[in-house]
């Protein structure tokens, strides 16, 4: 962790050397003698953006590999299980950002249904902090037999990935995906009493025929369909040429979205911008601009991989390691102090386009997308 501050100080006398460790395990620097958990300062960045939303990543593997997110024969870098935060130190991990002033946890990999007995963290985490709202980010294609299950354990909602409602352009998108699966995996989510949204990566030349298709059978299950720019990470890299901007997605939703679509917009909890239908304004699609008009300013977001590495941006590769921290002896006040401090180091923006590629190297499925 070559990006990190070192580690000086600690206390002298007996135990001193294990709370060395655990703090040089984070990468951050002592834990001050002010800092107090009970009574913690906002959890806040240089620039003031306030941090209540946590996208907590179960796992790096998936059991599709899209082609914007993944290599054909997977990433090389997956962890071993040995390597993975324990359920027992993820529940650890969002009580600590509970109090912090977190109140949204997104479990996100990879795909977090490959996580055995993923349905008992969902409801640890729900047990210990019911002030917290835990939803999911999930291709869907092992949800249909479990979504009462997370409902009952605390899992309030799911957004899905669904790139396509052809079969064989979902097949080829997703590299072997069943198309029947994910969409029975969305009609049991519902069933559930689960909110529902659907992401829908943009892609010119690809998908982007659908777009009108994609948003009627949405509404038509009062479902919140929402398109993102494709990204300039990992393979996602590669794909320039199938990039679109939010004014030729919403130039492809034709009549179903307002005149005034390209005016003000209502914003979410999360990055996404809502333009509503022209026909009922009860119904509304979502676009998650991250390239063409940056939602920087406005982060509200931490993310914790699958290996327990704590990235304030998911354009960067700088991280803390709470996993390591927990596993040297390092207090709840230690982690909350190591996360306190990484966010004072977060840059103003991503920096897709002035990077000179470095963002090719950043795996979505390894950082938790």
């Amino acid at each position: 962790m070559s990006s990190l501050l070192p580690v000086f100080g600690g206390k002298q006398g007996r135990g001193a050397g294990r709370e060395l460790e655990a703090r040089a395990a984070s990468g951050a620097p002592q834990t001050p003698v002010w800092f107090d958990l009970d009574a913690p300062p906002p959890l806040a960045d240089v620039q003031g953006r306030r941090y209540e939303y946590l996208r907590l990543s179960v796992t790096d593997r998936c059991d599709l590999a899209c082609r914007y997110c993944m290599p054909p024969g997977g990433e090389g870098d997956h962890a071993l299980r040995p390597e993975l935060m324990s359920f027992e130190e993820n529940a650890r991990l969002v009580a600590i950002f509970a109090r912090l002033g977190v109140r949204r946890v997104r479990f996100t990999g990879g795909e977090p249904l490959i996580r055995k007995h993923f349905t008992s963290l969902v409801q640890a985490i729900h047990d210990a902090s019911e002030a917290t709202e835990l939803v999911l980010t999930s291709n869907a294609t092992r949800l249909a037999p479990v979504a009462r299950e997370l409902r009952a354990a605390g899992l309030s909602g799911v957004n899905v990935s669904l790139d396509s409602l052809d079969p064989q352009r979902f097949r080829e998108i997703t590299r072997g995906g069943d198309l029947g699966a994910v969409l029975a995996g969305i009609e049991a989510s519902l069933d559930a009493g689960l909110e529902v949204k659907i992401n829908t990566v943009a892609m010119g030349g690809i998908n982007d025929d659908e777009f009108g298709a994609i948003v009627d059978w949405a509404w038509a299950r009062g479902i919140t369909p929402r398109f993102i720019e494709l990204m300039p990470l990992g393979e996602g890299a590669k794909m320039t040429e199938a990039f679109m901007g939010v004014p030729d997605i919403v130039h492809r939703l034709g009549e179903r979205v307002a005149d005034d679509a390209m005016g003000p917009v209502v914003t979410g909890r999360g990055p996404a911008r809502y333009f509503a239908s022209a026909a009922d304004s009860s119904r509304r699609v979502g676009v998650i601009a991250a390239v063409s008009a940056n939602f920087c300013d406005t982060c509200n977001r931490v993310r914790v991989t699958g290996r327990g590495d704590l990235r304030v941006c998911l354009a960067s590769q700088r991280a803390i390691s709470v996993r390591d921290a927990f596993r040297a002896g390092a207090s709840d006040r230690d982690v909350a102090w190591a996360t306190c401090w990484a966010l004072g180091g977060k840059a103003q923006g991503h920096q897709f386009a002035t990077d000179g590629g470095a963002h090719e190297g950043v795996g979505m499925s390894l950082v938790g997308g």
